[in-house]
């Protein structure tokens, strides 16, 4: 009698986590919202998107909210990984105008990881506030481009950095655009 209930306790739980947690449904519709996001005309670069969001956090989003979300805590990884770059290439010798050039973007750098960070909590009380703060991200981007090329930097790893400011600020304003 106890191996009954206990093969019949087993078989539920096989069904139940089938039907909730490996559901078909669930997956699509989080790919489906995704791909809803990332078609949007509001967002310039959809291969960017696709692939910027597509990780199990993103495949697990809900709403556009979490999707934003994802890529804003995405964002901040790739700007943290870049700062450490700068703060690194800092501690090497250098001229004084490639140290201030890297001074100008460890600014760039912080400013933007700390707007990224605070995008999500901004959407849910100014979606038009995040809108716009994210907007400024890529532009101060340009800061930092225009910096190292007065200095004659020469730098693959922060311009990969920069590229990836632009396009996460772009995809974040692309996402809020419609939020308000």
């Amino acid at each position: 009698m106890a191996s009954q209930s206990h093969f019949i306790n087993v078989i539920f739980t096989i069904l139940f986590l089938s039907v909730n947690v490996f559901s078909p449904s669930r997956v699509s519709a989080s790919k489906a919202l995704i791909a809803k996001v990332c078609g949007d005309d509001a967002i310039p670069d959809h291969d960017f998107c696709l692939k910027a969001l597509s990780n199990a956090q993103a495949n697990a989003a809900k709403s556009v909210n979490q999707l934003v979300d994802v890529a804003m805590k995405e964002a901040v990884a790739k700007a943290h990984t870049t700062l450490n770059v700068i703060v690194e290439m800092m501690k090497k010798p250098s001229s004084p105008a490639t140290l201030e050039a890297l001074k100008t973007c460890q600014n760039v750098y912080k400013n933007s990881i700390r707007s990224f960070g605070m995008i999500s909590d901004e959407l849910s009380e100014d979606a038009m506030s995040a809108n716009y703060d994210v907007s400024l991200i890529g532009p101060d981007a340009e800061t930092c481009i225009k910096a190292l090329a007065a200095a004659s930097v020469n730098a693959p790893e922060i311009a990969n950095g920069n590229h990836d400011l632009q396009y996460f600020s772009s995809l974040g304003h692309g996402m809020t655009a419609k939020m308000n």
